[in-house]
């Protein structure tokens, strides 16, 4: 039996739990959306009264068994903990997925599955499409307007507690990523934690020296001594142009298997030079757009000033510094052009 198939089997099984109404087998129907190290499926029945789920399986690899119930289970009590806020703070339209069940032996997590499109198909099209940029406009707005719920206005979120294996497992995760290392990062420590990362990558990828100078100054400047840097609030942990699914009525952030507490730059930061990558591809206009769109996105996420502009520029500066990989084709090419061009604009600025 293949793995879909298997999947089937066992949601079958599991029916009354997972659709809250028993389910024969043969009215299971399980397709495959990503099959890398996380297994995604879409889960649904031929009774159209049963909600469309999303079911994530969470493969051993080098984990044991045990490791992977444990993180299947710690899983779904963030996921939980980020439902729970958000619903909190009672903004209509600003949803995540609902998380329904987890079967930790089988390192399972169902969750519903969130309505509309990605923001990132939506920008891909704007590239060259001005209607379409036009309409992205209003989804960035929508867009900041969401992460303004989550970060500003919806509780904390109620963290799992972890074992010292969860501990150990989490920060494996996190340890070297220039995203994820960054989560739970406050004052001095997040100040290092960006230098670090940015003289190592800078370092590997063999910039030129003059460059790798007047950058690793910039970063200090604006960094050190930074007040804002001590603030705390709910993070997606990758706020990504991906990973924000856009109906007329609703904005959906997915996958926040990161989610935690951390810096209101990160999230914020991460999108915007998301969108910068995204809309390179216009040579022609690329400035213009991102600059659009990101004062679409800043009038609802920082309506009263909540992010300094020039500490939110060096955010994104950070993220920048990892597209001067080598490498990758044209993409990585026009990537590379597109974070070298804005990072000499930004010394000159900083």
């Amino acid at each position: 039996m293949d793995e879909a198939g298997a999947l089937a089997e066992l949601t079958a099984r599991h029916s009354q739990a997972i659709f809250g109404r028993s389910v024969d087998r043969a009215d299971v129907i399980v397709t495959p959306l990503a099959l890398s190290t996380r297994r995604v499926f879409t889960v649904r029945a031929a009774d159209a009264r049963v909600p469309v789920l999303i079911a994530k399986r969470r493969v051993a690899g080098r984990m044991s068994a045990t490791a992977v119930a444990a993180a299947t289970t710690y899983e779904f009590d963030l996921h939980t903990g980020v439902w729970n806020s958000l619903e909190s703070a009672g903004v209509p339209g600003h949803q995540v997925p609902r998380p329904v069940i987890a079967l930790p032996s089988e390192g399972l997590l169902f969750m519903e599955r969130a309505p509309g499109e990605p923001v990132k198909r939506s920008l891909q099209r704007g590239v060259w499409r001005p209607g379409e940029h036009a309409a992205n406009i209003e989804r960035m707005a929508r867009c900041g307007a969401w992460l303004n719920t989550f970060s500003c206005k919806a509780p904390r979120i109620a963290l799992p507690a972890a074992t010292d294996e969860m501990k150990a497992l989490i920060a494996a995760s996190r340890a070297g990523h220039h995203v994820y290392s960054l989560i739970g990062l406050a004052g001095r420590e997040l100040e290092d934690a960006m230098l670090a990362q940015v003289r190592r990558r800078l370092a590997a990828y063999r910039v030129a020296p003059d460059l790798v100078r007047r950058l690793d100054d910039a970063f200090v400047r604006t960094l050190r001594g930074a007040g804002a840097l001590d603030t705390q609030c709910n993070v997606h942990g990758k706020y990504s142009v991906a990973d924000v699914l856009t109906t007329r009525e609703s904005v959906v952030a997915i996958d926040l298997e990161q989610a935690g507490h951390g810096s209101p730059y990160l999230d914020a930061a991460y999108f915007l030079f998301q969108v910068g990558m995204v809309v390179r591809w216009n040579v022609f206009a690329a400035d213009r757009m991102a600059r659009e769109l990101r004062q679409a996105f800043l009038s609802t996420r920082s309506p009263s000033e909540q992010l300094d502009e020039r500490l939110l520029a060096a955010f994104v500066a950070y993220y920048l510094v990892n597209s001067l990989r080598p490498g990758d084709g044209l993409a990585g090419f026009t990537a590379r052009a597109f974070a070298r061009r804005w990072l000499i604009d930004w010394l000159k600025a900083a």
